[in-house]
């Protein structure tokens, strides 16, 4: 069975805190080097941990309308010793881990696979894979995907699936009633042939 949604912050809270860890210098921390040179906060990671939204069932969503720069700096306030910038991008690193371990563990995965500018984290990596021994952690460069690639791959395949008339939604990951064909098709300076609609959606995609 498909299911998707999201697990919780990475970039929303890695960024800041390589912001905070660099002294404004860096916005993100690409290779992980930040969190490397730092050591976990137990007390921030303890109130990193009680957000409210990871006990929400699947489906669910956020982004930095929740997770953002504001969001860490409130988690950090009256934290005696502040940790040190190193220290908050490597207690944010392990949020991230951790939260991908019990949902693979949780999920019984047996590959995982990495994908956008996070995959390159070589920190992230390192301790993924020391957290769920067993399981294959790869990234999508790995399969032919580079990292800054995904979206614009992922696009090509919903305006595929819209232009054959199909559907691109998938209700277990939004949580919708019903499957729906998304976005919309503009004709241009000729009229609009589209294709009979296809009898069923593709199986796998082969990159060249």
């Amino acid at each position: 069975m498909l299911t998707a949604y999201d697990i919780g912050p990475a970039g929303a809270l890695m960024d800041p805190a390589a912001s905070l860890a660099s002294g404004g210098t860096e916005q993100f921390d690409p290779a992980g080097a930040y969190a490397a040179r730092g050591t976990v906060s137990q007390p921030l990671l303890a109130r990193l941990r009680a957000e409210p939204y990871y006990q929400l069932p699947p489906p669910r969503s956020t982004g930095r309308e929740l997770f953002n720069a504001g969001y860490l700096r409130a988690m950090l306030a009256g934290i005696d010793p502040v940790p040190a910038g190193p220290d908050v991008a490597a207690t944010v690193t392990r949020l991230l881990v951790d939260l991908l371990a019990e949902a693979a563990k949780q999920h019984g995965l047996t590959e995982l696979v990495l994908s956008c500018g996070g995959s390159e984290n070589q920190t992230t990596r390192r301790w993924l894979r020391e957290a769920v021994p067993g399981v294959r952690v790869l990234t999508t460069a790995e399969l032919g995907v580079p990292a800054q690639a995904k979206e614009a791959v992922a696009f090509a395949v919903l305006g595929f699936l819209t232009w054959n008339g199909l559907p691109g939604s998938v209700t277990a990951a939004t949580g919708a009633a019903h499957q729906a064909i998304l976005g919309t098709i503009q004709p241009g300076a000729t009229p609009l042939r589209l294709p009979e609609p296809a009898d069923a959606p593709p199986r796998y995609l082969r990159l060249r």
